[in-house]
């Protein structure tokens, strides 16, 4: 059998092919080959022996990179799983000869394609919706299959995009209850899931017109778009330091663990990185300190919500902004409200900007936390807080309201999309149990030895970001003031002095032995040429920083399957000023020689440019793949 697993085109970064063959390999457990151009393949059996068909659909849509795909030859591959699994590529092949229908049942089944009795009828066949089976008669009498399946994260990835087409978009409320409103926009988007499916399927390919007359979903749908990463609930809530989605499923494959596993977060932040485990069949638990990141990461994470009850508190909730109570509500004085945000929040840009909407804001929020189901309740606050996020940052100006109902009706449908597209492709989104715990990474007793096998995560940058800057706002006004003891990396780690006691305290329970730590000698090395700048009060943040890192890196050596692994995504250098002048330091050998001081072993380390923090301040990361 050979594979070919063809790279999605629009990858954003020359790295990310790297990335795309790591995963590959992983996956199929053997090294692949990289395929330059597709067109090459053509010349070297079995794909010079392919119809013109399948040659077509095979060169569209090609990555104009460093390659366009691998190619890996096995006696058994497991097709399902990689196509249920893979993250970059557009479409999977398998080639191969068979002597006779009985030994092409026999080779079906080994990839774990199921075929029934007279699917195979034709030399084109549809197994299912994302499956594909061409039977050749060669001249020899054997037959060439060729099976072409699409990777689920690509179906999830452009199902996103159904919410565009005319029978949703164009749908527009006259003065009519919503309930029948909704349901028109939910039968728009099965429509559009069922074109969308067609039209992968048949390979044609057409530049968008959007507008009026169009009637195929190609006319709507800019597939070249590199717009298109955006699946699941990933794009809920704005978050600092977020993990990039884009690679969070590319990861948890790197783990090298299987549907069943449990793998651990405990830098969780607001869920990227476990939020695909359970549509993977994986358990997931994440370790998190700020309220406001769990609370994201509990949304983000249950795409089973009850869609009937999500719905009817939706339209429940839009008929009380219609109504005259909502006017009157917003009316209220909210006093005593308003004086608590003001008073902590001082004379913030960002304060000046949501003031004149708190009216609006609290009334909303009344509603919302009437609402008897926590899942549905958690939900719709989530996106409340994103929009008091928009409106603090200038991001968004004007109706609050309208552009409220707008965000929610335009995350419902890609939730419906998603759940949808699920029902057709036979996937349990909620197959994983995700469970999240508040503490911080040094201390995780709720977790047992040797419980977890696999770690993946992204911990804080040293000083370089806030990470409730962006969101204290909605963290005032959601009442999860605690948060706000956290202010920054710097403020995290900052020793504070305890009266009556010489040692100075953190503001997180750590270990009695928190002083006595040793830190491998690059870090010392570090703490030293910030202390020889005279940077005294930056070398005790990065010396607090380093020495919870060590914590954490124990912590996480205790947790983990021995053989298993740990992947760690950190910004590769760190711009500090040193003796008067910037200086670009190199941090990731730093967080390296920790985890090798803590027992693990440093296996390789993939560079990706893929920046999920402030532009400017952390270009460039590191992926160290560690093993315990």
């Amino acid at each position: 059998m050979q594979l070919l697993a063809k790279v999605k085109f629009d990858l954003r970064d020359p790295d990310e092919f790297y990335f795309a063959k790591k995963e590959i390999d992983t996956l199929l457990g053997t090294e692949t080959r990289t395929v330059p151009t597709i067109a090459v393949l053509f010349k070297e059996r079995p794909f010079n022996l392919l119809d013109d068909e399948v040659i077509h659909i095979m060169s569209r849509l090609v990555y104009m990179g460093a390659g366009q795909g691998f190619l890996a030859e096995a006696q058994n591959i497991d097709l399902l799983s990689i196509v249920k699994r893979a993250t970059f590529f557009r479409e999977i092949y398998v080639i191969f000869e068979a002597h006779s229908d009985e030994s092409v049942l026999e080779e079906l089944e080994k990839t774990g394609i199921s075929v029934k009795t007279g699917q195979l009828k034709d030399k084109k066949n549809d197994i299912n919706p994302f499956t594909q089976i061409y039977i050749k008669e060669l001249e020899s009498g054997n037959k060439l299959i060729t099976i072409r399946c699409f990777p689920f994260q690509t179906l999830f990835e452009y199902v996103t995009e159904v919410k565009k087409l005319p029978d949703v978009v164009f749908r527009r409320r006259n003065n009519e209850a919503w309930a029948p409103y909704f349901k028109e926009k939910e039968d728009g988007i099965e429509k559009g899931i069922n074109e969308m499916l067609a039209h992968l399927k048949w390979g044609y390919y057409r530049c968008p017109h959007f507008g009026l007359g169009k009637e195929h979903i190609g006319d709507f749908i800019d597939w070249a778009s590199t717009d298109l990463r955006k699946p699941f609930l990933h794009y809920l809530h704005k978050y600092k330091g977020k993990g990039d989605p884009r690679i969070s499923r590319a990861l948890i494959n790197l783990l090298k663990v299987k549907e069943g596993d449990t793998i651990l977060d405990p830098f969780m932040g607001s869920g990227a990185f476990i939020a695909d485990a359970s549509t993977m069949g994986i358990n997931a638990v994440g370790v998190e300190i700020l309220n406001i990141g769990q609370l994201i990461s509990a949304v983000k994470c249950n795409l089973g919500i009850n869609l009937e009850e999500l719905r009817r508190s939706i339209i429940e909730m839009f008929e009380y902004i219609d109504s005259a109570l909502f006017e009157q509500h917003i009316k209220s004085d909210w006093i005593e409200l308003k004086e608590k945000i003001r008073k902590n929040a001082g004379d913030s840009s960002g304060y000046k900007r949501i003031e004149p909407y708190l009216g609006e804001i609290f009334s909303l929020k009344s509603f919302i936390e009437k609402i008897k189901s926590e899942e549905v309740r958690k939900f719709l606050l989530v996106l409340l807080s994103q929009q008091i996020v928009d409106y603090a940052e200038k991001s968004r100006t004007g109706d609050f309201v309208s552009s409220f109902i707008s965000y929610v009706e335009d995350r419902y449908l890609v939730l419906y999309s998603t759940r949808k597209l699920a029902e057709i492709l036979g996937v349990n989104l909620n197959a994983g149990n995700i469970r999240i715990f508040r503490g911080d990474a040094t201390n995780m007793a709720m977790i047992k030895d040797n419980l977890i096998d696999g770690i993946v995560t992204s911990p804080p940058y040293f000083d370089a970001l806030d990470y409730i800057g962006n969101n204290k706002m909605s963290i005032l006004i959601l009442g999860i003031d605690e948060d706000l003891s956290w202010e920054s990396t710097k403020e995290f780690y900052e020793p504070k002095y305890r009266k009556g006691s010489n040692q100075d305290t953190l503001p997180l329970t750590v270990y009695e032995n928190y002083f006595t730590i040793n830190l491998p000698e690059s870090s010392m090395h570090l703490i030293e040429l910030l202390r020889k700048s005279r940077r005294i009060y930056k070398a005790r943040v990065v010396e607090n920083y380093l020495k919870m890192m060590k914590l954490s890196f124990e912590e996480c050596y205790r947790v983990l399957k021995k053989d298993r692994y740990y992947l760690m995504v950190i910004s590769k250098r760190h711009s500090w000023i040193v003796n008067g002048k910037e200086e670009i330091i190199e941090t990731s050998p730093v967080l390296a020689d920790l985890g090798r001081s803590a027992g693990f072993k440093l296996v390789y380390v993939i560079e990706h440019g893929l920046s999920k923090a402030d532009e400017g301040k952390i270009g460039v990361e590191d992926i160290l793949v560690f093993q315990k």
